[in-house]
């Protein structure tokens, strides 16, 4: 029966292994792929690049993503990942990986950082198929990960929520005496991982689970009671000798989430600035300078992170001294015509990329207020940072 149970467990730790390590090699191919898109991109010609340069980044890709993976392992192959998880992941390894392509590759040229912005791209949609492809597998009959479940008459509806979840799980309902669940443990040796509510079993025969749990080699998964003044995910913390459940942290409450938010506004600003901006901005001068007098620029002062305000750049969409009107949107007289083409299409915030590239601003995130609303403002997102 050991030798069975070693079986198993050799063979879910091989069929792991090898599927990390195609998946690395294939997100090496994308490295190089994006480099020869960036490449074609560039208009640089595939035949003016000797062939033995794509070897090379198809061989450090593989080096970055494999040193990287020790430090941020792939939650694509995850039944219990988040969508934003995954993306996070794949985000903060595609990071990883363009600092250190940058730091090896001492030329910085634009090639380098079209492929990486590139590879931000397409590692990030990689992820996310995969991430689906392996959801869709393990919710079939053939692959579900068998389970028990340790719990009484009151604590039955945990079986049925873990097993609405697509989380691929196929539980077997266990109320019997320490020794039966000895028993069964010992002769399915199927069993992946064993839930158990802790109120449920005595202190000792959970102590006796947890070793039997242990010694062939069973996850244990400990489901606490509820409480239902908590509407927030919570989070184990040690204080001292003390486990403490606390709610879970929001995302930008990380220094790398937060880094990563501010490189990716960087980024998309700067495509934007560099590329649709300037040609629009130049077309929206000329039309606007027609139609109406005055500057083609209009600004406003916002409220931003803390309190801080700023000046927040729109283009201008009504004459410049035109009197208030009682009407609201596009039928105030006071716009002009293509200012009302502006509201309509919402071409008018083009101009706050700007904000968005001085730190002002950011392109996800919450709708810009005015001074005066900030107090409301602050008070309901300290409601949301509370556990109740």
């Amino acid at each position: 029966m050991q030798k069975e149970t070693t079986h198993i467990s050799a063979r879910h730790k091989t069929q792991h292994w090898l599927r990390n390590s195609l998946t690395l090699l294939a997100e090496a191919f994308i490295w190089a792929g994006c480099v020869y898109a960036a490449t074609l991109l560039l208009g640089i010609k595939a035949g003016d690049v000797h062939p033995f340069i794509w070897f090379v980044h198809l061989g450090w890709g593989l080096v970055f993503l494999v040193v990287v993976s020790h430090f941020i392992p792939n939650n694509a192959y995850s039944r219990t990942a988040r969508r934003d998880e995954v993306i996070a992941c794949a985000m903060k390894t595609a990071l990883a990986v363009s600092v250190l392509a940058l730091a090896v590759f001492t030329e910085r040229n634009s090639l380098q950082f079209l492929s990486c912005l590139l590879f931000f791209i397409v590692l990030t949609v990689e992820r996310l198929i995969l991430n689906g492809w392996f959801i869709r597998y393990c919710t079939q009959s053939a692959h579900l990960e068998h389970g028990v479940l340790i719990c009484n008459e009151e604590t039955i509806w945990q079986q049925q929520a873990l097993q609405q979840n697509t989380y691929g799980l196929k539980l077997t309902r266990l109320t019997e005496t320490e020794q039966a669940i000895t028993e069964y443990l010992t002769a399915h040796l199927e069993t992946e991982s064993v839930y158990c509510v802790p109120s449920a079993l005595p202190a000792t025969e959970l102590e006796t689970i947890a070793h039997l749990c242990r010694e062939q080699g069973l996850v244990l998964h400990l489901l606490p009671q509820p409480v239902s003044a908590l509407n927030k995910e919570m989070r184990r913390e040690c204080r001292g000798t003390i486990s403490v459940l606390s709610p879970t942290k929001l995302p930008l409450q990380s220094f790398v989430n937060r880094l990563v938010k501010r490189l990716t506004d960087i980024v998309l600003s700067l495509l934007v600035l560099l590329t649709v901006f300037p040609i629009f901005a130049a077309f929206a001068f000329v039309i606007i300078k027609r139609q109406s007098r005055g500057p083609v620029l209009v600004t406003r002062h916002m409220c931003g992170m803390n309190g801080k305000t700023f000046q927040c750049l729109t283009f201008r969409t009504r004459h410049y001294e035109a009197a208030p009107s009682f009407l609201d949107g596009i039928n105030d007289p006071g716009y002009f015509q293509f200012g009302k083409f502006l509201m309509r299409t919402k071409l008018e915030l083009l101009p706050q990329f700007l904000c968005v590239l001085w730190g002002n601003m950011t392109i996800v995130g919450s709708q810009m207020m005015r001074p005066e609303h900030y107090t409301d403002y602050r008070r309901e997102l300290k409601q949301l940072f509370a556990s109740g």
